[in-house]
């Protein structure tokens, strides 16, 4: 992005909290996580379920993957159906990058800034709703 550009996503304002959804089984993470997040001002919820992403319709998923390439791309074509499709972040194990090129993730346990600027810019890039969302 250009320099304009960059300022001016600075200079946006939201009316409401981004909604950050996250899913896994690392309870201690995702407690951990919830509360540093709560504590920058986002609106988090989490559930081992991805219909919750629906329900709480949040703009950011993490997604916890348990190392299956299969379930993770199943849960990420899940995700990418919905009618208002989250950004989806993959919170990868330390190493893991390599496996999911192409796909955003961040480490698990990265400093929560760095864990904030991934979740702007999945929010920023994720896809327009589609007309059945706005029903």
């Amino acid at each position: 992005m250009d320099v304009a550009g960059d300022t001016m996503v600075k200079n946006v304002r939201r009316l409401q909290p981004l909604r950050v959804l996250l899913t896994g089984r690392d309870r201690r993470f995702i407690r951990v996580t919830s509360f540093l997040l709560a504590q920058r001002g986002y609106d988090v919820a989490h559930s081992e379920l991805l219909a919750a992403a629906a329900r709480h319709r949040a703009d950011v998923v993490l997604l916890e993957t348990d190392g299956s390439l299969a379930s993770a791309a199943r849960e990420l074509a899940a995700l990418q159906a919905l009618p208002a499709a989250p950004g989806v972040l993959l919170v990868l194990q330390s190493g893991e990058r390599e496996r999911w090129s192409g796909i955003p993730g961040v480490e698990k346990w990265a400093p929560v800034e760095a864990l904030i600027g991934e979740i702007e810019a999945a929010s920023r890039n994720r896809q327009p709703p589609t007309e059945s969302a706005w029903l």
